[in-house]
């Protein structure tokens, strides 16, 4: 059975609660209930990552101080913004 990757499954929720409507994408991230989901199912061979790791790829982590995101490669981060709500950062990874 192949793994279902981050979009995969955004695509999945999108259009089971939002009628396929893709323009509504981010208030799937009005609650943590689908971050933590796509944190629960993080596969290392995707490119969107939801924890910290050493894979490259886009990330949206969660830190003490609220969200980070940023692009790693090779183990370095590169274009980090760091956001107090989860909303925020979804709008901005994902846009």
């Amino acid at each position: 059975m192949r793994p279902m990757y981050a979009l995969a499954r955004l695509d999945a929720l999108v259009n089971e609660r939002l009628g396929g409507d893709k323009s509504r994408l981010f208030e799937l991230f009005e609650s943590r209930e689908v971050f933590d989901l796509l944190r629960a199912a993080d596969q290392p061979e995707d490119w969107y990552h939801f924890e910290p790791k050493t894979f490259d790829g886009d990330y949206l982590v969660e830190t003490p101080e609220g969200f980070q995101i940023y692009w790693q490669e090779r183990g370095t981060k590169a274009a980090v913004r760091n956001f107090t709500l989860l909303l925020d950062a979804a709008r901005a990874f994902f846009r």
